[in-house]
């Protein structure tokens, strides 16, 4: 008997012994056939392991699985086929992670591994159809503990999530599976928009879900249609929306630019009389600068306010007169320019405007030919 076979038939033993105490135990029942008549006399004997699958290392590992699982030591087989897994990813030690886990009750990686190694075992045209069956009948019994759930996804590549937790890449080669309840299944790829969706199965049952994963919408920008050119000679009115667009920006830059203006100046006078009662104490001595007294600090405190606002709004003042100047420019700009296009050389209009910015205040200089 080949080592690669003997993990089925011998831990299906183990899972009827545990099952079935009696019946394993008795003497006067038929023996089993195979591995496990051979466990029946002692020790199973190992011609060979997959020497050309496996490494050194992971053979050894899996070796010494197999004799724990012999005695019954699940716990410590399990532990040793894991880390043959980890070394090396061959189907056989899949099948007795399987085995191990269904004999620990992890009956949902139970089914995972042994899926692994009844999809792989039938690919293997060196096994028996004895050790094939014996695979599928131990998957069985997993199986019938979980549900499963068929993921198709149009896009490959795709991750697959069950209940937050990457289960693998589509296209799945085996089912999903999961312990029996609901559950949500989550599809996504980057420059895809992920997909969701929810899922209720029992033990033993398995459900389809598939998925149709698309590319995000991008709506394109509107693209401003162009006014057919004028003959050439004529002349173009101007767009009335723009021009009074334009006139209204210019206008509300000057009316803020008055108002904080004007908040400026109060601030600027608060400012110089708040100076005026910092310095009558202690006989002018006192500099908001330095340390002052408990007295001092709190008028201090204000005066350094005062001090800021005023500077704030001095600002928006300027920046006020600033954005409705260059507004006002460009809307006489446009203007000019489409009434006259059609002018002689000699005869066309021109204005220049020039934001002027003081401080306290402001205003526009036009000047040009009209």
């Amino acid at each position: 008997m080949r080592f690669a076979q003997i993990v089925p038939p011998m831990c299906l033993l183990g899972l009827l012994a545990s099952t079935l105490p009696g019946e394993a135990r008795a003497q006067s029942s038929s023996p089993p056939k195979g591995a496990a008549q051979t466990k029946a006399q002692g020790q199973p004997k190992l011609q060979r392991a997959p020497s050309d699958a496996m490494s050194d290392k992971a053979r050894k590992l899996y070796i010494e699985g197999v004799m724990a699982s012999e005695k019954d030591r699940w716990a410590d087989a399990y532990a040793s086929f894991v880390a043959a897994w980890a070394l090396q990813k061959h189907y056989t030690i899949a099948g007795g992670m399987g085995t191990c886990e269904l004999m620990l009750q992890k009956y949902r990686d139970a089914a995972e591994h042994l899926a692994i190694y009844v999809r792989e075992i039938e690919k293997d045209a060196t096994t028996t159809p004895e050790e094939r069956a014996a695979a599928v009948e131990t998957y069985a019994k997993a199986r019938a503990k979980v549900g499963a759930v068929v993921v198709g996804v149009n896009v490959q590549g795709a991750d697959v999530l069950v209940d937050g937790a990457r289960v693998g890449t589509a296209p799945l080669a085996d089912p999903v599976f999961v312990e029996p309840g609901a559950h949500t299944i989550t599809v996504k790829r980057e420059g895809y928009v992920p997909s969701e969706k929810k899922v209720e199965v029992g033990a033993g049952s398995e459900a389809r879900s598939d998925f149709q994963l698309a590319r995000p919408v991008v709506s394109e920008p509107l693209r401003p249609v162009a006014d057919p050119a004028p003959a050439e000679g004529t002349g173009t009115k101007a767009n009335m929306g723009i021009v009074v667009a334009g006139g209204s920006v210019a206008a509300a830059g000057v009316i803020a630019g008055v108002v904080f203006t004007l908040v400026a100046n109060n601030k600027a006078s608060d400012k110089r009389k708040q100076w005026h009662v910092v310095h009558a104490i202690g006989g002018g001595a006192v500099d908001c600068a330095g340390p002052v007294t408990d007295d001092a600090a709190q008028k201090c405190e204000k005066l350094r306010s005062l001090v800021k606002d005023r500077d704030l709004f001095s600002n928006l003042a300027v920046w006020s007169y600033a954005a409705g100047g260059a507004a006002a420019l460009g809307t006489l700009g446009y203007t000019l320019f489409a009434t006259s296009s059609g002018e002689p050389e000699p005869e066309r209009r021109h204005m220049r405007l020039s934001p002027l910015m003081m401080p306290g205040g402001g205003g526009i200089v036009a000047g040009g030919a009209f």
